[in-house]
């Protein structure tokens, strides 16, 4: 975004809030969107990479693909992604720590510290929640939060309905929720019972964006890519560590007096 010009940024916009319709009809409807000459939007595939704006439209067809790809129809992309020159386990561990890794540095710092910031509030409640597998990370980041600050909830996948949530939601409460490829109906659904009910959405999805992000405040993208069938969840798991070391040091000694509690009220169950 930064890189774009104004007129470009506005193209942007446009294309964000409806992702990724707004450009999959002609440069002219995409252009009137925006408020911008048919010539911007050439120049705006152009800024992206693309050699035109037809060009564009068929990187977001293949994405919608790409978006709602299952194990099964990734099976033989990913025995071609092997390279059969060395052993498989070395492909797998270059592919999910680069990918992971370059994901993550590529969120923009200002998200971060949004989202931290956020988390941090004293002020607000926190709730995290997931979808069948993303589940599993959402307590993760939880159980974590639990420990360095107070008002912080999970809520499986089971409850994941509108109406549940919305009950009792308030304006001031936080709501991370992960919602990685293939994204999942309930917790979308969520997403915008919450958001009705004014509460501050931090979506942790892939490149391809859930559409939870659309009522979003704060969205980070990490990837999913592995040489396997199976998407991976290393970067998004990752990232839920470093929210939490980055609320650690918002909070400071705060979060050190509350998790020298939570170490006295667990101690005893901890072999030593």
């Amino acid at each position: 975004m930064s890189s774009l010009s104004p007129r470009e940024k506005l193209l942007a916009r446009a294309l964000l809030s409806d992702y990724p319709s707004a450009a999959l009809g002609t440069s002219s409807d995409f252009g009137r969107a925006a408020n911008v000459s048919a010539a911007t939007v050439v120049r705006f595939a152009r800024s992206l990479g693309y050699g035109g704006f037809s060009e564009l439209q068929a990187g977001l067809v293949a994405e919608l693909s790409e978006r709602a790809a299952s194990p099964v129809s990734q099976y033989g992309e990913s025995t071609d992604r092997r390279t059969g020159s060395r052993h498989w386990f070395d492909d797998a561990v270059a592919v999910t720590v680069g990918e992971a890794a370059r994901s993550l540095e590529a969120i923009p710092k200002a998200d971060i510290d949004a989202a931290v910031a956020l988390l941090s509030d004293p002020k607000r409640r926190v709730c995290v929640l997931g979808g069948r597998y993303s589940g599993f990370i959402a307590r993760y980041l939880a159980f974590h939060l639990q420990q360095v600050r107070p008002g912080v909830s999970t809520l499986d996948d089971a409850m994941n309905t509108g109406s549940s949530l919305a009950i009792d939601a308030r304006r001031r409460d936080v709501a991370v929720i992960f919602d990685l490829r293939r994204y999942q109906s309930s917790t979308v659904e969520a997403a915008v019972a919450l958001s009705a009910k004014g509460t501050t959405i931090i979506c942790v999805t892939d490149e391809w964006l859930s559409p939870v992000a659309d009522v979003a405040t704060v969205t980070l993208t990490t990837s999913v890519a592995s040489v396997g069938p199976f998407d991976s969840a290393a970067a998004a798991f990752v990232l839920a560590e470093l929210l939490v070391d980055g609320v650690l040091q918002s909070l400071g000694q705060k979060a050190l007096r509350r998790m020298e509690k939570w170490e006295q009220s667990s101690g005893e169950d901890v072999l030593t």
